[in-house]
């Protein structure tokens, strides 16, 4: 099961992916064909950002670069964190803007 989201990819461009989580990776697969399936293995993972505020945010950080992104409709966090927790073994930090 995948993730779909926008990431950055740019100033003010973003691109559709899905955010596919298995044990020690994370893959984001590109909607456009032309576009590059980028695999992040857990070794080269520092941290994981979820944030919920007025969307739910991804932020990866790795040893030499930084992923962002924007998850398009209003994806399952709890599903999410789940699916991270199970198979990769880094820190992650959930920010979570509660009210009424």
């Amino acid at each position: 099961m995948g993730f779909e989201f926008r990431l950055k990819t740019g100033f003010f461009e973003t691109k559709s992916f899905d955010l596919l989580i298995s044990k020690g990776k994370l893959i984001l697969s590109p909607s456009e064909a032309e576009d590059q399936v980028i695999t992040i293995s857990e070794k080269d993972i520092l941290n994981i950002t979820l944030k919920n505020v007025k969307s739910l945010e991804i932020e990866i950080q790795t040893w030499d670069k930084i992923y962002q992104g924007v998850f398009i409709d209003k994806a399952d966090y709890e599903e999410l964190l789940k699916k991270l927790k199970e198979n990769i073994n880094k820190k992650i930090f959930f920010e979570y803007e509660g009210g009424n």
